[in-house]
């Protein structure tokens, strides 16, 4: 195709190749513009529960093993749940990031007097990085308690490969990578919420907290803006692309 003096003539797998990078990179902004638009939905439902106030969390209302869906309880809201930590059974989430720092989120159990358990978040805490370290096994308190946290799904990673998986029995506390309500029921082989509970900043049995982040996480902003770096990207390979295929014609 000629053009003034200079000729476009990209060669037809050069053009494919082309297409087919920037669908990928369009596709990749929408998906980003979708997930704002759906975490500009959960801090909507955040704000609106946590105006609600606190609520207490009764037994026989939440879901139990064989259930997909804990019915009745509010993403974002302020629940009181009593009972008792089982700090011989804990799960440390792996991987997870304070600053600059590699750690774990702690989840200890509560087991409530019906016999399931809500699974807390008490926060994070360090990772030993030297090479013959051994996973920490934090304490948690005895006795009777009654803790308030906010109410959240299971966490997810960015860029999901399926569950973790892992069901066969090994020692405590087990650390496992962003497993699904399915994967801590197995743990314990007994009714388990399927939700967190993000352990109130001020209950002294925690550790280093932060919810305001991440209850949505990644903020909606966040999400425009990967959007718009993926559409960038594509607009400069096509501007690439119409150089590297453009030629000064032979007068």
């Amino acid at each position: 195709m000629n053009i003034g003096r200079y000729r476009f003539a990209p060669p037809w797998w050069g053009g494919l190749l082309f297409m087919l990078a920037a669908a990928i990179l369009c596709a990749l902004g929408v998906w980003q513009i979708q997930r704002a638009h759906m975490k500009e939905g959960l801090v909507a439902v955040a704000k609106t529960a946590r105006e609600a106030g606190p609520t207490d969390m009764h037994p026989g209302t939440v879901a139990s093993a064989g259930n997909a869906r804990a019915p009745g309880l509010t993403y974002g809201r302020h629940y009181f749940v009593e009972g008792r930590f089982d700090g011989a059974h804990q799960i440390l989430l792996n991987d997870q990031v304070n600053g600059q720092d590699i750690g774990y989120r702690v989840w200890t159990p509560v087991v409530l007097k019906s016999g399931e358990r809500v699974m807390v978040d008490r926060g994070w805490i360090a990772k030993d990085s030297s090479p013959n370290a051994v996973k920490p096994d934090p304490t948690a308190p005895t006795g009777p308690v009654r803790v308030l946290g906010f109410w959240r799904s299971f966490p997810q990673p960015g860029l999901s490969f399926g569950s973790d998986g892992r069901c066969k029995e090994g020692p405590w506390p087990r650390a496992l990578n962003y497993p699904d309500a399915a994967t801590v029921r197995c743990q314990y082989a007994a009714p388990v919420v399927n939700g967190l509970l993000l352990l109130d900043e001020k209950d002294p049995n925690g550790f280093v907290r932060d919810w305001d982040e991440d209850l949505v996480g990644l903020s909606p902003f966040g999400h425009y803006a990967y959007a718009s770096q993926w559409f960038l990207m594509a607009v400069v390979a096509g501007i690439i692309f119409l150089v590297v295929n453009t030629r000064r014609r032979d007068t």
